[in-house]
């Protein structure tokens, strides 16, 4: 079995595809031929309707004053022995196109005219209009004027007057002025005042930035030049340029996009962004935008203490090192302590090569690269001293005594054959300090001798490290 669509269902997909082309066609350009917008009752002139190509005739729809007036074949609509009736203002729709812009013919019994273009005039497009008598040769003394003020000179050719690249401030009312001669003399006319308004082609630009005015070193800038172009000058060309203090950082190019890979602290300023016509009769200038190139904040700072664990003999060496995990920039330090105002080092490294009980205390280190310091946790260092205990050999065994007793005992030499050194109690470090005889004995035994250790022929002084 076939099936057969149904033509109302077949005709609604047509109209949903027509619609759909006409959401992408591109308008129609409506134009009059003479270019004027007023005439003279009974002349002559003729609309064009200016669309896309298309592959099949199709005729094209008029309209005036909003009203369908007719189709034609052609792309053209004549209007001959004009009348005051056909004033008023037509669009058309040629095949492929959306509907035209509006223009306004005018039919004028006036004495005099002022011509002026019947279609929009863009900045940088010739502006040019004409005033004309009843009589063909009638004039003379011709002014212009533009709101009230003489524009004759340096516009003014004959009964013309033509800017050749029109500027927003040419917009105003304009007239024109004439001696018309009358039988056998001359008489000062005036024609009727018309406003021409000059169309924008193109918006003035603003630069945008696409994240942040403020970047941070290192970090992408993406810069875009935002305008709009006129959609009755579709095919126009903008051309645009990136400033940055004033100096030119790209273009012409066509793209309106800028993009620094990496910022450095040198790319701070003013930028801005122009946009231009090809001919460059047409140019426009967005406002300064500032930029201020951040550093990268410190971050991470840490400290690092050997010996490790902030645990140090008094008389040895401790060394603090501090570093960043995140920064640019140069970066400074600065060591304290804390309970005391005092800096004690300004370097990434602080070292006291002899510890001595004073130097207990929490340390911690700041960095800084010119924007709010950075601290690092505190870190609690802690100097042992030494206590003295010596070592008695009467014969029958070993007594320990303070060092600070007065009790005489034998010389090191005297050290039993059998003698041998213990283990130290946990967490403490046996130290010693002995004769000459027995010190090679107690290096061999694993003990480190402190550099301050006395060394007596009367008795071994041992010294022990730990509270």
């Amino acid at each position: 079995m076939v099936l057969r669509a149904k033509p109302r269902r077949h005709r609604r997909f047509e109209d949903v595809a027509q619609a759909l082309s006409l959401a992408v066609a591109e308008m129609a350009l409506l134009t009059m031929d003479p270019p004027w917008s007023v005439i003279f009752q009974g002349e002559s002139i003729t609309l064009r309707c200016q669309g896309p190509p298309v592959h099949k005739q199709q005729p094209t729809a008029w309209y005036h004053n909003g009203k369908l007036l007719e189709h034609t074949e052609t792309n053209t609509y004549r209007i001959q022995n004009a009348r005051y009736k056909q004033n008023g203002r037509y669009e058309c729709q040629s095949p492929g196109s959306t509907s035209s812009n509006s223009v306004t013919l005018s039919v004028s019994y006036d004495l005099l005219i002022l011509q002026v273009p019947s279609h929009a005039v863009f900045e940088g497009e010739l502006l040019q209009m004409q005033c004309r008598g009843w009589k063909v040769g009638s004039l003379a003394a011709v002014r212009f004027y533009r709101d009230g003020a003489d524009i004759t000179k340096p516009y003014t050719s004959a009964m013309q007057l033509s800017i050749p690249q029109a500027k927003a401030h040419h917009s105003g009312r304009y007239h024109c002025s004439a001696d018309m001669h009358s039988y056998l003399s001359l008489k000062r006319r005036e024609s009727q005042g018309l406003y021409i308004s000059i169309k924008e082609l193109f918006t003035s630009p603003v630069l945008n930035v696409a994240s942040s005015a403020e970047p941070l070193e290192g970090s992408p800038l993406n810069l875009s030049c935002i305008t709009q172009l006129s959609p009755y000058r579709p095919h126009t060309v903008l051309w645009y340029l990136f400033y940055g203090n004033s100096t030119v950082l790209q273009g012409p190019v066509t793209s309106s996009e800028y993009q620094v890979p990496a910022v450095g602290l040198m790319d701070t300023g003013f930028y801005s962004c122009a946009v231009r016509t090809e001919s460059s009769n047409v140019q426009k200038w967005s406002p300064r935008v500032p930029i201020t190139i951040k550093r990268v904040p410190i971050s991470g700072v840490s400290l690092e203490v050997w010996p490790q664990e902030g645990q140090v003999m008094e008389g040895h060496r401790l060394v603090l090192h501090c570093s960043v995990a995140t920064g640019t920039g140069s970066i400074s330090f600065s060591w304290h302590r804390e309970g005391s105002a005092e800096v004690l080092g300004r370097d990434s490294r602080y070292e006291i090569p002899s510890t001595q009980q004073s130097d207990n205390g929490q340390y911690y280190c700041m960095a800084s690269n010119g924007d709010s310091p950075a601290r690092s946790l505190k870190v609690q260092v802690t100097v042992v001293g030494w206590h003295h205990v010596a070592v008695q050999w009467p014969g029958d065994g070993c007594r320990f005594r303070d060092g600070g007793s007065s009790t005489p005992y034998s010389p090191c030499w005297d050290l039993p054959a059998s003698f041998q050194l213990l283990p130290p109690e946990p967490g403490n470090v046996l130290m010693a300090a002995a004769g000459r005889k027995a010190e090679s004995e107690l290096r061999a035994a694993g003990v480190s001798l402190h550099p301050s250790a006395a060394v007596s022929e009367h008795c071994c002084c041992w010294q022990r490290w730990g509270p």
